[in-house]
């Protein structure tokens, strides 16, 4: 029996949903018995000796009691380390937990980012450290017919602090000359951070955005395939998975340079900002939309993307969840 422990995020549309979605279809093809439990505090969970647990690093915090678990059969799955982005907390006391729980038990993270993250800054005695990146479907479809500049451009991110909405809105701000329109999706996840979008938009005068609800994961593909180009101005990403997914269907994108970036960079695909600065941000995205010399060098860049498929990189993790 496979248990895994989340938060009621997974009641949300998200890159860490997606993935533990997948993850549980996965399992299941290869006659795991699986489970889904909310949890909102991991010290007053009922542990059994014959379950094995996969948890999820959302539920890490200050208060963790990592030396309790150490009799149960546990690993954690980390699409984003806790002290990178939670605020209003003692980041310190956050690391120390982090560092416990990475020289105690198997840790699997699902980006880069994160995997370099241990070495860089929790910096533990030793780590059982493991890299399962997301997939991509393998019936995902790519865009073939482009206009010569985009016009019709899509932010997929939720909104919540960090998601670069307000960097997008800068951005607009200073391009409002140009004929374009930004489409936003995501859940709303922080509703101070979601009215000051909307209160920006209607300062700024900017009638070229559009916040729109949350799209169930299955229809992402065909979303992706209306537009001509993404953005993404995140301030942190594990992975990206949104990225990856419009990289996938040939969708050009101009992103800040977190999450997968350096693999993007290495193979040679376009669009990766060098600095999160608004003044760049801006000027990229201008001359994409008016060369279309640059905007082609763009849609032929993300045609080198190669993912692996889910099942592909799943295999690792349960090879090691049944050595637990």
């Amino acid at each position: 029996m496979i248990i895994i422990l989340t938060s009621d995020i997974c009641h949300k549309i998200s890159g860490g949903t997606v993935y533990n979605t997948k993850l549980v279809e996965f399992l299941k093809t290869k006659q795991q018995t699986v489970a889904v439990e909310v949890v909102h505090d991991i010290n007053t969970y009922d542990f059994e000796d014959d379950a094995s647990y996969i948890i999820d690093g959302i539920l890490i915090d200050e208060k963790l009691n990592v030396n309790s678990l150490k009799r149960y059969k546990v690993c954690f799955l980390i699409h984003l380390w806790p002290s990178l982005n939670k605020l209003g907390v003692n980041k310190d006391r956050l690391i120390e937990v982090e560092k416990l729980i990475c020289e105690a038990f198997v840790v699997f993270v699902t980006g880069s980012i994160s995997l370099d993250y241990i070495d860089s800054v929790i910096q533990p005695v030793a780590a059982k450290k493991y890299l399962v990146e997301p997939g991509i479907d393998s019936d995902w479809n790519t865009k073939v017919h482009f206009e010569e500049h985009p016009r019709k451009i899509v932010y997929l991110a939720n909104f919540i602090e960090g998601k670069g909405h307000i960097k997008l809105l800068e951005v607009l701000k200073r391009l409002k000359h140009l004929n374009f329109k930004v489409d936003c999706y995501g859940e709303i996840l922080s509703e101070p951070y979601f009215m000051e979008l909307l209160s920006m938009t209607k300062r700024y005068g900017s009638d070229n955005v559009t916040f729109k609800k949350a799209i169930p994961h299955e229809e992402i593909n065909e979303l992706l395939l209306e537009y001509d180009l993404m953005l993404h101005f995140s301030d942190y990403e594990s992975f990206g998975m949104g990225v990856m997914e419009a990289q996938c269907a040939h969708l050009p994108c101009i992103i800040t340079p977190t999450g997968n970036y350096k693999q993007y960079q290495s193979v040679g695909i376009q669009g990766v900002l060098d600095s999160f600065e608004v003044d760049e941000m801006t000027a990229v995205v201008e001359y994409v939309l008016n060369s279309s010399a640059r905007y082609l060098q763009l849609i032929e860049s993300v045609k080198r993307v190669d993912i692996q498929s889910w099942g592909t990189n799943f295999e690792l993790l349960l090879c090691k969840i049944e050595n637990l």
